[in-house]
């Protein structure tokens, strides 16, 4: 019986010890695999962290391109506004030259011959003949560099459009590398988590693997009893809002002009505080009703007579004045000088709300 029994126990180890050659088998290959599939890993990992970076640069440019795309936008509405303004000045010096031509030869008894032939000598007659010949190159010189500024304005506003155009098909071209990487990066990360998931699936098995291997090596030692060990597990000033007023391009240069000939060029609430006196007086019935009218009517505003006007226009007033400008004609008043229908320069003494340089009443 004894012997019976030894021998069962010779059969069992032998049968322990080829299971325990095939185990060990298994392991080396799982091994491979897991070898394998984390170098897959790893390299699409880097991929993806490579396209990553390409986005992250192709997103900057993006970002740079639309604020460029944005400054050449604003710079062509400036370029317009420009253009509009040497229109209107154009024409303004043009009109100034027809009535300084129908002065000289129409008027009254003052005629052209008048003044050539009432020359008591000739030194007077070609001193009277320089004269006529000096206004009328002066009225075309005038002309002449104003169509040059014209010109000037319109090739740049040109310029600006062309480059529009080119920015808006760079644009276009790194929207569409963009979607490429998005693509990319989407089939990147698939196939990452893939493979992620498979190599997570191989250490778990090879884990497993190797906790029966010890299990088995436990059980060997202590021949034919079974032990296991217990795991332990441890533990600004204030405005109001009223309806838009309708204006044309024109009366928005003038009305911007204006305003910077009356309040500078600096101060947002300054221009604002003249624009809504102006609108007042247009809302009111008891002035002209439109913006140009008013600016216009009879002894109101110096720049129209004295000239700042008109170099306002030839220079063209700046953003903040167009700003202004346009935020009146969409409705906006400041409160402060709401019921104002007047204003003059601070130092006058004249009593009212200070805002600037004027006080308004």
């Amino acid at each position: 019986m004894k012997k019976k029994l030894k021998s069962l126990l010779k059969t069992c180890t032998a049968l322990v010890c080829a299971v325990s050659i095939c185990t060990l088998t298994l392991i080396v290959r799982a091994d491979d695999s897991v070898d394998s599939l984390t170098k897959k890993t790893s390299d699409l990992q880097n991929r993806l962290d490579n396209l990553n970076n390409q986005l992250t640069e192709l997103s900057a440019e993006i970002t740079d391109l639309a604020v460029k795309i944005e400054e050449t936008d604003n710079s062509i509405a400036k370029a317009e506004l420009d253009l509009t303004a040497a229109k209107l000045n154009e024409q303004l010096q043009y009109d100034a030259m027809k009535k300084r031509i129908k002065y000289m030869y129409e008027s009254g008894n003052t005629s052209l011959l008048e003044i050539l032939f009432s020359s008591e000598s000739m030194g007077e007659f070609l001193n009277n003949t320089e004269f006529v010949r000096n206004v009328t190159e002066y009225d075309r010189n005038m002309l002449n560099d104003l169509q040059e500024i014209h010109k000037e304005i319109a090739e740049k506003e040109q310029a600006l459009k062309d480059e529009q155009e080119e920015l808006a098909v760079m644009k276009e071209d790194m929207e569409s590398r963009r979607n490429s990487l998005n693509t990319a990066i989407s089939t990147t990360s698939g196939d990452l988590k893939a493979s992620a998931d498979a190599l997570s699936k191989a250490k778990a098995a090879e884990a497993a693997a190797q906790e029966a291997l010890k299990e088995q090596a436990a059980a060997e030692n202590n021949s034919a009893s079974s032990g296991g060990g217990g795991q332990s597990s441890g533990g600004n000033s204030g405005s109001i809002t009223v309806d838009p007023t309708p204006a044309d391009t024109n009366e928005l240069v003038l009305f911007a002009a204006i305003l910077e000939c009356e309040a500078g060029t600096s101060d947002y609430n300054a221009l604002l505080a003249v624009a809504t006196v102006i609108m007042n007086r247009v809302a009111s019935g008891s002035y002209p009703g439109t913006v140009t009218d008013v600016i216009y009517q009879r002894g109101q505003f110096s720049p129209t007579w004295n000239g700042s006007l008109n170099k306002a226009l030839q220079r063209g007033p700046c953003s903040l004045s167009y700003q202004v400008a346009q935020d009146a004609l969409n409705g906006k008043r400041l409160s402060a000088v709401s019921g104002c229908y007047s204003f003059r320069a601070s130092w006058t003494g004249y009593s009212g709300v200070v805002i600037g340089d004027n006080v308004f009443f």
